[in-house]
């Protein structure tokens, strides 16, 4: 069999692109209930284990400590949600396609595309609509969303598409319950996950191809959002000059854009995975020790220059290769970066100290008890033929990660799908403390949203859909937050 077309068939199957992994749902689905206001839950056994017979299961009484369930949308019912962004009082939800890396996402084919949520008032969020243009249909992880001064965009791209179908539908939300699409692009090449410039007007795309260390930074020209133009894909370049392609899974941009944090998880540069093959796919190379997070000057995009370069500044081996978060500890700035998947220990989140760019390193780590291999159960057949790359329902794994402020970071917002959001104190980061969770029982895996001024927090899981979360008022002491009302309307 050729070289190309094992990438092509192990890519598909193994766990680097596959986000709708932790999204499979066994066991009859229950509409999830929100448990009494300030009644806590306790899930049972170790810190984020899942009880026989309950692997995937929507629990009729979600396991939760310090959170209370303000609202709930079931989205449908669909067993495929994946991604959330924002704009304002709105919410975003993409979908996986059906059966998705043959696992999961079963459910009605008129429910795929972008969930359109208006969350004013977040005892009731209510679906308002469904966007199924073809970048925004399957979009998965490919979602961003951006309020700027004077612009509010949003993107959905094609996830996983080949070259040839390679979209991405350009919505204008300044009216954000009711998406206007602007444009559709084609990117050169596939492209995996997507950030919008903190202005609104650049559009970065990831292009990963992690078993040969190729791929780079594309980037589209979008402040005529009714005529995007592609600027081109960007390599690492060296302070001597010279440049390597690199497999960027997702990166975050600094307010002034001059900064683009990136996880990598390999690249052609040799300074990545050092005595560790990157093909065929393995732990090593893929787990939480994989890669790492790449810091790039990019002024020279930001400030319009001609032949702009994308200069790597600093690399934070190990760092977390798959969601690289900014954020501001005690006013030190830091990275918040994790792998993914991966069977039992699984994987979980960095955090790394950025004070000097050029130095930056590994400041500490959160592990839930299911993240030591000694309380680890054994492999099954499944996990032992795929290397242990994937897992079965119920293992506790982090999938995307996230903080409540890049500029005054108290608590990290760790999706680790079966095990639910995680909520932690990392104001030290060498010994991070679980606060609080929300565990309903099916694969909670996108970005999670916290809105200081109301105390809610938003997140989508697979199967059981979107939920506002507050924390109970002596968790937000705890965190020195102010008070805040018990039920808030934006």
């Amino acid at each position: 069999m050729k070289r190309t077309t094992v990438l092509s068939m192990i890519a598909r199957k193994a766990a680097i692109s596959a986000a709708a992994l932790g999204l499979v749902l066994q066991g009859a689905a229950v509409s999830a209930r929100a448990p009494a206001v300030g009644a806590d839950n306790p899930e049972p056994g170790l810190q984020g284990q899942t009880k026989a017979g309950e692997a995937g299961v929507i629990l009729a009484h979600p396991y939760s400590k310090g959170v209370n369930v303000v609202g709930h949308a079931p989205l449908d019912g669909r067993d495929s949600n994946l991604q959330l962004s924002w704009v304002d009082h709105c919410a975003y939800v993409s979908s996986t396609s059906p059966n998705f890396l043959m696992w999961g996402a079963k459910a009605d084919p008129s429910t795929f595309g972008v969930a359109v949520l208006d969350v004013r008032d977040p005892k009731h969020p209510q679906q308002v609509g469904l966007l199924r243009d073809r970048g925004s249909l399957y979009a998965s992880e490919t979602l961003h969303a951006v309020a700027a001064p004077g612009r509010k965009v949003l993107a959905a791209g094609s996830y996983g598409a080949k070259d040839d179908a390679a979209y991405t539908d350009i919505y204008d939300v300044s009216d954000c319950a009711h998406p206007r699409h602007m444009a559709e692009i084609k990117w050169p090449e596939s492209v995996h996950t997507l950030t919008i410039s903190p202005n609104g007007k650049r559009l970065y795309a990831t292009i990963i191809s992690p078993f040969t260390g190729k791929g780079g930074i594309a980037v589209m020209d979008i402040a005529d959002m009714a005529h995007p133009r592609f600027i081109g894909k960007f390599a690492a370049t060296r302070p001597d000059g010279t440049s390597f392609e690199f497999a960027p899974h997702e990166i975050s941009i600094s307010p002034g854009e001059t900064r683009i944090y990136a996880g990598v998880v390999s690249s052609t540069g040799g300074d990545l995975n050092k005595g560790i093959k990157i093909f065929p796919p393995n732990r090593d190379a893929l787990g939480p020790d994989g890669g790492g997070i790449y810091i790039f000057d990019n002024s020279d995009l930001a400030q319009g220059k001609a032949d702009p370069k994308m200069r790597l500044i600093g690399t934070a081996l190990h760092g977390g290769w798959h969601s690289v978060m900014r954020a501001n500890i005690e006013g030190v700035p830091h990275l918040v970066g994790a792998g993914e998947l991966m069977s039992c220990p699984g994987s979980w989140p960095k955090i790394v100290n950025i004070a000097d760019e050029r130095k930056p390193f590994i400041d500490g780590e959160f592990r839930l008890a299911m993240n030591r291999p000694e309380n680890c159960p054994s492999m099954s057949p499944s996990e032992k033929a795929a290397g242990g790359l994937t897992m079965d329902p119920g293992t506790a794994t982090l999938h995307f990660n996230d903080v409540d402020s890049a500029t005054d970071t108290r608590m990290g917002l760790f999706n680790f799908l079966w095990a639910g959001l995680r909520i932690v104190d990392i104001r030290k980061p060498a010994n991070p403390q679980e606060v609080a969770y929300f565990k309903p029982g099916d694969g909670c895996g996108g970005h999670v949203r916290y809105i200081p001024e109301t105390g809610d927090i938003w997140v989508a899981c697979a199967a059981s859909g979107f939920y506002v979360l507050q924390l109970q008022p002596q968790i937000r002491k705890r965190l020195g937050f102010p008070r805040v009302k018990a039920s808030s309307r934006h």
